[in-house]
């Protein structure tokens, strides 16, 4: 399905120079939702501790009730650093199951949270091996909606951050996916045109309804069988990245470095 899905749009394979992707980040690069898991259960029984009021799994609730809204409107915290947005979460869910914790123990609290979640931030080879051979062959970006920090941080832990030439987060510019100028500020770091670019996203409506009206090429990654939309486009679907990459490698002329054995 690929290889026609592209030669509609980009010509017949191999493709051909400028071409770039660009890829959102959680759950699409890094397997946000089981690391932040742990994070917030870490942190919803530190509380438990510093209060007999707290329920782990009330505030554990709570805490992804007052996560959500942020995700609804992502550029909205942008002038907050990434310490008080954290906290900023914990705070919320506290006060939403009518708890109060001081300074010292939000910032505990906080702390645990985000350094258990990287905790569980590991590298996969596979990816490693895949997007370091993309890399060598096509410029790489990220997009996001979500805090530059936190992203540069799990890129880090992954062992990314040297395969990608620039990083979009909503919070620099105030525009969020599924606005077409995110993307478009993808294409430009990457200096190729919107329609030469291909954006690897998991959500339906910001990665892939978002990069089509911007003109990019998606492609979806989709978890979950029950995740195809009512109306669901031509767009080729896969379970994680790496058949993504994999199918893509496989489109794209190979270049001297990326030819020699792992």
């Amino acid at each position: 399905m690929l290889t026609d899905y592209l030669r509609t749009r980009l010509g017949s394979p191999p493709l051909r120079p400028p071409v770039a992707v660009s890829f959102d980040v959680d759950d699409t690069l890094i397997d946000t939702s089981t690391s932040l898991a742990h994070g917030v259960r870490a942190g919803s029984q530190l509380a438990a501790q510093l209060s007999s009021q707290v329920d782990p799994d009330e505030l554990t609730a709570a805490y992804y009730q007052a996560f959500g809204t942020f995700w609804r409107h992502p550029a909205d915290t942008g002038t907050h650093s990434l310490h008080d947005l954290r906290r900023r979460f914990w705070g919320t869910a506290l006060r939403s199951i009518g708890v109060t914790l001081g300074s010292t123990d939000l910032d505990r609290l906080t702390h645990t949270c985000a350094a258990t979640q990287l905790a569980n931030i590991e590298p996969d080879p596979e990816l490693h091996r895949l997007i370091r051979t993309l890399a060598d062959r096509v410029p790489l970006a990220v997009c996001s909606n979500g805090p530059r920090a936190s992203i540069q941080q799990k890129l880090s832990r992954a062992g990314l951050t040297q395969f990608v030439t620039a990083v979009i987060c909503a919070s620099d510019s105030g525009i969020a996916k599924p606005h077409a100028a995110a993307f478009h500020a993808c294409s430009r770091a990457l200096n190729v045109d919107p329609t030469r670019c291909l954006h690897i996203g998991d959500n339906w409506r910001t990665d892939i309804q978002g990069a089509q009206t911007a003109g990019l090429i998606p492609i979806w990654i989709s978890h979950q069988p029950t995740d195809i939309p009512l109306h669901p486009a031509t767009v080729p679907r896969y379970p994680t990245v790496t058949h993504a990459i994999g199918d893509l490698l496989h489109l794209l002329p190979p270049t001297l470095s990326n030819d020699v054995a792992d």
